[in-house]
């Protein structure tokens, strides 16, 4: 059936072929489509061999919303999405294509407000932008969790670390050094003041008859 698909794609794009008018009464979101593509998955969709085909039916509109979302009509594909949605019909095809037009939406109006309108989030919009960005940090790819984790590991080594000291080692043997070459320079000055002090006991001893009584 996918093969079928792509081949009839390839022949719209061709053939140039448009949506019939019958097609565009059931699907009016298909007005003013131009894509090749997206005008192929429309005439399969109302072809009247598929349309009791439930499982190509909505395989088709998935394509469609996946193209949608990949030209940028986000709010096109949520449509699509939505329609799919009503058929209770689910998919992680569908997940992606509301998860990133979402973000695509978002991000124009974030453009918007700093661009054009010059102002930042305010407390009602901050709140769900926070949490958003939080649940993305916990449902991100297992490559990104694994070189976070490296950068952490590499981050923390060198506050392990301490090289503080060996520059304090230098520094106490530089100041124990004046120290002790103070202590000897003051023990030649107590030797020299001895000497004085005998020699003046010896002067004050002698007197000045002695020479007279040698005569």
């Amino acid at each position: 059936m996918l093969a079928s698909c792509l081949s009839q794609s390839i022949f719209a794009k061709d053939d140039g072929v448009s949506i019939k008018k019958s097609c565009l009464k059931d699907y009016p979101l298909a007005v003013g489509d131009t894509d090749p593509e997206i005008i192929g998955f429309y005439n399969q969709l109302c072809d009247k061999k598929n349309k009791k085909d439930e499982t190509l039916k909505n395989q088709l509109l998935t394509n469609i919303a996946t193209k949608y979302q990949n030209n940028g009509y986000n709010l096109k594909a949520l449509q699509v999405v939505d329609e799919l949605r009503g058929r209770k019909f689910q998919s992680p095809e569908l997940t992606d294509v509301t998860f990133l037009a979402g973000v695509a939406i978002s991000y124009n109006a974030l453009n918007n407000m700093r661009s054009n309108e010059n102002r930042t989030l305010d407390e009602t919009t901050y709140a769900p932008a926070k949490v958003f960005a939080d649940n993305i940090r916990y449902i991100q790819p297992v490559s990104e969790k694994t070189n976070s984790a490296v950068k952490d590991t590499q981050t923390d080594k060198p506050a392990a670390y301490k090289p503080r000291q060996t520059t304090q080692k230098p520094k106490k043997q530089a100041n124990s050094k004046p120290k002790q070459t103070q202590a000897k320079a003051k023990k030649p000055v107590e030797t020299t003041k001895k000497p004085v002090a005998t020699t003046k006991k010896q002067a004050s001893g002698t007197s000045p008859f002695d020479t007279l009584k040698n005569k």
